[in-house]
């Protein structure tokens, strides 16, 4: 379980900016990261290192970038699937 989450001021703007139907949906997908970092559905972004890794979890219209660096998850970006 992850101890960390990181959300860049950038990336808050940007889910601040969208409708209230997908701010509620990435965030339960980012609060979903924090029970499990790597879900079922989460797809590698690029290639696995040994202290780190990049995912995109798609789910409810929305698309969530991450990065899992140990016992921390940083958001790198998101968007909706529209």
């Amino acid at each position: 379980m992850p101890d960390h989450l990181v959300v860049a001021r950038s990336v808050r703007a940007r889910i601040n900016a969208l409708t209230p139907h997908f701010r509620t949906a990435i965030q339960l997908v980012i609060m979903s990261l924090l029970s499990d970092p790597v879900p079922d559905d989460a797809r590698p972004v690029g290639i696995e290192g040994l202290q780190y890794a990049h995912y995109t979890v798609t789910r409810d219209d929305v698309t969530v970038y991450y990065l899992l660096a140990g016992d921390t998850i940083v958001i790198n970006d998101v968007h909706p699937d529209s």
